[in-house]
C-alpha cells in the first residue's frame, strides 16, 4: 500500500496530561501505530499509548526522522505529541511543512490556556489590557531586529513568557522598562501534573518567591513547559456593568432586529 495513503498526525498535547487532548486528538492517536514524544508525554499519555511504537523525536536528525516516517507510514497513520502549543515557539513547522498535504495537525489545549485556566483568569480587560505580548527571551537572544525584552515590554498590558531562559532578577530588571515592580506575576509549570507548580508574586518579589525551585530547568538541563505572565490582569477586578453593556449592544439589538 502506498504511503500515501496514510497521513501524519500532529496532535496538540499541552502541558502534559492527557486530560488537555481533544476529542480530535485522541482519536486520531489511537490509530496510529508509531507515535513520537518527548518526555514527559511517554509517561502521562501511557494508557492511550499501550501497545505502540514511541520515540523520542528530537533523537533523531531530519533527514533520519523523515525516512522513519515515511517507512512506517506504509502500514499505519504516524503521530507526533506536539507539546506546549503548535501555535506558537513550535519546532514542528518544517515536518508539517515536508509532509505536506498528508499533515494534520489538530488543536490541543496548549499551556497558556491551561494556564489561564488555573488561574481563572483573562489576559485582556477593558481599562486594563488590550494588547498581549508573547515571547520567549531565548528566541529574542537569537534574533538579529534589535528588539529585545525591554522594548516589548514598554508596549503591552500583558506579556507572556515562554521558555524562559534568565535568571529571575535579570528578568525583572528588564521587564520593569514597562511594568511597575508591584505588577502582578503568575509562574506556572507542570500543569495538570504531579507537581503542579503556581507561583503568585509581583515583578520585585519574583526572584524572592520562587528561590532555588529550578522550575525552568536551569540545573537539570531538563526541557521546561514553564510560563510567565506578567500584568495586571492577574488581579484585577472586572466590571460587571459590561456584561450589560453588550447584553443591549448584541443580544438586545438581537430581539429587535428578528
Amino acid at each position: 500500500m502506498s504511503d500515501r495513503n496514510f497521513p501524519v498526525y500532529f496532535i496538540g498535547a499541552g502541558p502534559g496530561h492527557m486530560k488537555y487532548l481533544t476529542m480530535e486528538g485522541k482519536s486520531a492517536l489511537q490509530k496510529c501505530g508509531l507515535v513520537y514524544a518527548m518526555e514527559p508525554y511517554p509517561e502521562t499519555f501511557a494508557g492511550l499509548l499501550s501497545g505502540k511504537t514511541v520515540h523520542d523525536p528530537f533523537e533523531r536528525v531530519f533527514e533520519e526522522l523523515i525516512g522513519e516516517v515515511q517507512d512506517a507510514s506504509r502500514s499505519a497513520p504516524v503521530g507526533f505529541l506536539v507539546p506546549g502549543d503548535m501555535t506558537v515557539f513550535s519546532p514542528f513547522l518544517p515536518l508539517v511543512e515536508h509532509f505536506s498535504e498528508r499533515s494534520r495537525v489538530i488543536a490541543g489545549v496548549g499551556t497558556l490556556n491551561a494556564a489561564a485556566a488555573l488561574l481563572r483568569r483573562t489576559l485582556d480587560m477593558p481599562g486594563v489590557s488590550h494588547s498581549v505580548v508573547l515571547t520567549s527571551p531565548k528566541h529574542l537572544d537569537k534574533a538579529d531586529d534589535n528588539r529585545d525584552l525591554s522594548h516589548l515590554a514598554s508596549t503591552c498590558g500583558t506579556m507572556v513568557l515562554y521558555m524562559n531562559n534568565r535568571p529571575l532578577d535579570q528578568l525583572a530588571g528588564e521587564l520593569s522598562a514597562g511594568f511597575e515592580p508591584d505588577t502582578p506575576v503568575a509562574i506556572a509549570a507542570r500543569l495538570g501534573m504531579e507537581g503542579e507548580t503556581v507561583y503568585r508574586c509581583t515583578l520585585s518579589t519574583m526572584a524572592e518567591t520562587v528561590g532555588e525551585d529550578d522550575i525552568f530547568g536551569f540545573v537539570s538541563g531538563d526541557p521546561s513547559l514553564a510560563i510567565i505572565i506578567v500584568g495586571g490582569v492577574l488581579d484585577a477586578r472586572s466590571d460587571p456593568a459590561f456584561w450589560d453593556k453588550r447584553k443591549k449592544t448584541f443580544w438586545d439589538r438581537k430581539g429587535r432586529d428578528s
